[in-house]
């Protein structure tokens, strides 16, 4: 079986997709120790729990058996605040720029443990913004190691994710020439392509909740308890609304003479992708993460869910730990789709592969 090591791998979104993909992971890298324990409790396997900085291509080789040169798969999605676009405008901070440094940890694992092919993940802002010297870097170190690759700014939407996901993604290859997973869906549909994956297909079916109620079957579908005047504010909110559908006696004070942040109290729509969720999203105060009829915000399985997490997945910590690991993690089907086509790729390098061509050829 193909083999993959997961570096920044949270509580595992990426691991599950390779996982239904056909490949096993066989070692981790997580920082955090309620992601690692997520990691562990949904892939089986406990990652490194340790700063990257801290881990070489020796201490991933001795605990999964391989030597340089066998892994199938080098995966990782370095955290990503600093290059959102969302700080275009912010000077760099010593933070922004250590972490940012993560990118170049992720090259120096490439370089020691030199995988067959290498997926990354990362937000647009890596190659349309004012950090694209890291990615014109990465390509440029990539190439030096001897890896060919193919990149594009995907939307996860595409691959039949019922959410809106703008990310970079880079797949490369030491051994053939690589490629990107071909879309699956699209807007409407049509030819090949199936209409994207809604946020009703995904969540329609859950035991509908009130502020603060639990589904006694599982503990992650828990509604968040809300204040009476968030609720009130709620229910002024239809389908598809935020926070300028508000009576002006229920307007935030904040938000009075305030232009920006137009998602707050806002509710997804029953029939579209969901909003790309992020660490505050199931926070009705964190952008457009309310459910679409329910006067609540989104629980953690719905977030799950809309990740593409397998159906009783799980995380650990506090709620907002647990919303962390949701919104910093890779959907799950479109690790699945990476894996598959990475799969293809590892036949077309095959030797019986390449010997089958060429006997086609002679023909």
């Amino acid at each position: 079986m193909q083999s993959v090591v997961d570096l920044f791998a949270g509580c595992g979104g990426g691991s599950m997709g390779f996982h239904a993909a056909g490949l096993r992971t066989v070692g981790a890298v997580e920082i955090d120790t309620d992601a690692a324990t997520a990691f562990t409790l949904n892939v089986g396997i406990p990652p490194i729990v340790k700063d990257i900085r801290d881990v070489s291509g020796a201490d991933l080789l001795a605990g999964t058996g391989l030597r340089r040169g066998q892994l199938t798969v080098l995966f990782g999605c370095p955290p990503c605040q600093s290059f959102t676009v969302l700080r275009r405008g912010a000077a760099p901070t010593r933070k922004d720029r250590r972490r940012n440094a993560l990118v170049h940890e992720y090259l120096r694992l490439v370089d020691e443990l030199k995988p067959r092919h290498i997926a990354f993940e990362n937000v647009p802002g890596l190659v349309e913004g004012r950090w694209h010297r890291y990615f014109d870097t990465f390509r440029d170190v990539l190439s030096e190691l001897g890896y060919k690759i193919d990149w594009r700014v995907v939307d996860a939407a595409e691959y039949g994710v019922p959410q809106r996901r703008r990310r970079v993604l880079v797949i490369g290859s030491r051994v053939t020439d690589p490629r990107l997973p071909a879309p699956t869906h699209d807007e409407v549909g049509g030819g090949r392509l199936k209409p994207f994956v809604t946020v009703r297909d995904t969540i329609s079916e859950l035991r509908a909740l009130s502020a603060g109620e639990c589904d006694p079957d599982d503990e992650f579908h828990r509604a968040r308890r809300h204040s009476d005047l968030a609720i009130r504010r709620l229910a002024c909110i239809p389908e598809g609304g935020a926070r300028a559908d508000l009576p002006e006696d229920l307007v935030l004070a904040c938000h009075r003479e305030h232009n920006g942040h137009y998602d707050i109290y806002g509710r997804m729509w029953w029939d579209r992708v969901a909003p790309t969720l992020t660490s505050g999203c199931t926070n009705v105060t964190r952008g457009r993460f309310a459910h679409p009829s329910q006067n609540r915000a989104i629980t953690l399985r719905e977030a799950m869910l809309l990740q593409t997490f397998p159906p009783r997945a799980r995380l650990s910590g506090g709620m907002e730990k647990m919303s962390l690991q949701v919104g910093n993690a890779v959907p799950s089907r479109l690790a699945e789709r990476i894996g598959r086509t990475i799969k293809s790729m590892e036949r077309a390098a095959s030797p019986t592969a390449k010997g089958s061509a060429k006997r086609s050829r002679s023909r």
